[in-house]
């Protein structure tokens, strides 16, 4: 799933998205959504999440090996 269409499904602002990411501006999602500006640490941040409905390796095709353990319910 597109990182936008995942944010639009939740409901989500650009702004409440930069700020679950910690980012300080949603221009900065408005990026992200454009493919624009995607590091490790924002793709693997995003995976975790989305729960991995927005996968690393379709944020960069470059890490399709990475795996992103998500953390378990209620830990």
């Amino acid at each position: 799933m597109k990182l936008a269409a995942w944010r639009k499904s939740q409901g989500w602002s650009q702004a409440q998205m930069a700020s679950a990411l910690r980012l300080k501006a949603k221009s900065h999602v408005s990026r992200l959504e454009a493919g624009l500006g995607v590091t490790t640490d924002l793709a693997i941040a995003i995976d975790r999440l989305s729960g991995g409905a927005v996968p690393v390796a379709e944020l960069r095709p470059d890490l399709h090996d990475v795996r992103v353990i998500q953390p378990e319910a209620g830990a």
